[in-house]
């Protein structure tokens, strides 16, 4: 089985809209799983397909940022294309010119950014052009250290629950 690899690189404006002062700032990597083989043309009308969801012109974003393709390519599902602390983003499509599903799942457990009793984020979006987003039917939930998956709202009430905030928590001094 093979997929196709889409990279992409992110700049963003330090300067303003009339006077940007770009820097890269990494990328994204978007696989579509078990593709099989494509020829050269296949690969390019599926890059123009996902491209409007998953690049940003600097108008697009007023002035602040800046995403494209960087390149795209078919590669055995063995060969390593990411490094392990990165996060992939896959996408299928639904049906004969249909909607593109997309799921990031994150892992926090080593070096994460995000707070240490989240092991995990699980994003899933459509893209769709008919909303100004183009993401549709946006959601995110989050696989907690103790087992337990909520969702962004539930977040504040496990935390509450589970992880007291620091200064909550009654600390005995000895001298």
């Amino acid at each position: 089985m093979k997929n196709l690899v889409i990279n992409t690189q992110y700049m963003e404006n330090y300067g303003d809209r009339n006077d940007p002062y770009m820097k890269f700032k990494g990328g994204n990597t978007f696989v579509l799983p078990n593709c099989g083989d494509l020829n050269e043309n296949e690969v390019a009308t599926i890059v123009a397909r996902v491209r409007p969801f998953i690049t940003t012109t600097f108008e697009e974003s007023n002035g602040g940022c800046e995403e494209y393709v960087i390149g795209a390519k078919v590669v055995d599902r063995t060969v390593k294309y990411v490094e392990d602390w990165e996060s992939v983003t896959e996408f299928n499509f639904l049906g004969e010119g249909g909607s593109i599903n997309f799921m990031k799942v994150t892992d926090n457990r080593e070096d994460g950014w995000m707070k240490k009793e989240i092991l995990e984020r699980t994003e899933t979006w459509t893209g769709d052009m008919s909303t100004d987003s183009k993401r549709k039917d946006y959601y995110q939930e989050y696989l907690m250290e103790d087992g337990d998956i909520v969702d962004h709202k539930g977040m504040i009430e496990w935390f509450e629950v589970n992880a007291p905030v620091e200064s909550e928590i009654a600390r005995e001094i000895t001298f």
